[in-house]
């Protein structure tokens, strides 16, 4: 059987392009909905496009209807970004257009408000508890199997890649430890090698920040970027800090570097307490997700000390 390809970005089916779309209703209700006299009409539509388009993907009765998850970011929007803003566009739309009670958006607004929750917990990806079963259980993988995802700017990084083969940061911090050294825990994360910048290293990163994988192995911990920062960075990004080597594992507030002041901007920078490692000669700051840090922290110390 030939190989199944996930659909592109670009696909009218995409979570993507429902995104894209639902800002787009947002901003003509905003800027025009009015002045056309049709007030409300466009985030009820756009909204009720929206929730048709979230329970389709819900349902995953078909392979088309199950290409969402093998989409780069594509269960994050139909999880979460495209309801998040779907249920309060057809509540508040019904409402303004038909002159109906406010107290009835409440409900919608709760879905915002669980989908905003979910953002701010999950960061890149929705909780593993959250998603219609057949996704929890990937039944979607042998629809797809052997197919890689890819986002907008994969999709672009990948062709990069392929002209010029870049090593994989996951590989390469195994083989730091050892033959390929298996991690014993894993936690998803960034290794934020500057935390004062402004800058960010391309459009879907955070600031002084690459996005990767910590990881505990038997050795120490290390550091390996995403396949994808791979990519796009043009080269990999590890970070191998040996057991014996650690000095210090401490907590330090959201947006803070190694010195524990959080710096300015809160665009792009993680909201969430950092690790901060420390060795005789460097230190170095972590992103962990789902505000992990202090538990990362714990288990690091525990595991130092039976290393030493």
């Amino acid at each position: 059987m030939a190989r199944q390809r996930p659909p592109s970005v670009f696909s009218p089916r995409s979570p993507v392009v429902v995104m894209a779309m639902t800002f787009l209703g947002g901003y003509l209700e905003t800027e025009f909905g009015k002045s056309w006299g049709i007030s409300g009409l466009i985030w009820a539509v756009t909204g009720g496009l929206g929730i048709a388009y979230v329970a389709w993907c819900w349902g995953g009765r078909t392979r088309s209807a199950r290409a969402w998850a093998v989409i780069d970011r594509g269960p994050a929007l139909a999880l979460v970004g495209v309801p998040a803003f779907a249920f309060p566009f057809f509540g508040a739309g019904l409402c303004v257009f038909f002159g109906l009670p406010k107290v009835l958006i409440i409900p919608f607004g709760l879905v915002t408000l669980f989908c905003l929750l979910m953002m701010f917990i999950g960061v890149a990806d929705p909780p593993k508890w959250w998603g219609p079963r057949w996704f929890r259980q990937g039944e979607h993988k042998k629809d797809f199997k052997g197919a890689a995802s890819r986002g907008a700017l994969g999709t672009l990084a990948g062709s990069s890649a392929a002209r010029t083969p870049v090593l994989s940061s996951q590989e390469e911090c195994g083989k730091s430890f050892g033959d390929v050294a298996a991690p014993v825990v894993r936690w998803k994360g960034g290794w934020v090698h500057d935390p004062d910048t402004g800058e960010q290293d391309h459009g879907l990163a955070r600031k002084g920040t690459v996005e990767g994988t910590l990881a505990w192995y038997p050795q120490g911990l290390g550091f390996a970027a995403t396949e994808r920062e791979d990519a796009l960075r043009g080269k990999p990004t590890v970070v191998t800090i040996p057991a014996e080597r650690l000095t210090g594992v401490e907590v330090a507030p959201g947006r803070a570097g190694a010195d524990g002041r959080p710096r300015r901007g809160r665009w792009m920078r993680s909201p969430f307490p950092r690790l901060v490692v420390r060795t005789a000669s460097d230190t170095y700051v972590f992103d962990v997700a789902r505000g992990r840090a202090r538990q990362v922290a714990a288990f690091i110390k525990e595991r130092a000390g039976q290393a030493a």
